[in-house]
């Protein structure tokens, strides 16, 4: 599993990124349909980071299993920002 490298949380807007790798980005793909999740990607279609733009529940959950359905570590940190 790829730990992240670093985490941005906003509490006041309950938005996040996850950062996994400083490589460039080459695309955002909407990762959920509500569209509260997505997913920068390099050249590659590597996964260099993670926004989040809610912390409710299911937003999360949809996060954390886009996360472990890449081999990446999703931080805990937002349950705790809400």
């Amino acid at each position: 599993m790829i730990h992240p490298q670093g985490v941005e949380i906003d509490s006041e807007s309950e938005a996040g990124y996850v950062c996994y790798s400083k490589t460039d980005i080459a695309e955002t793909v909407e990762v959920w349909e509500e569209g509260t999740v997505a997913a920068d990607l390099d050249s590659n279609g590597n996964v260099v980071g993670i926004e989040v733009l809610s912390f409710d529940d299911e937003t999360l959950s949809q996060a954390r299993a886009y996360a472990r359905e890449h081999d990446l570590v999703f931080p805990e940190l937002f349950e705790a920002a809400r």
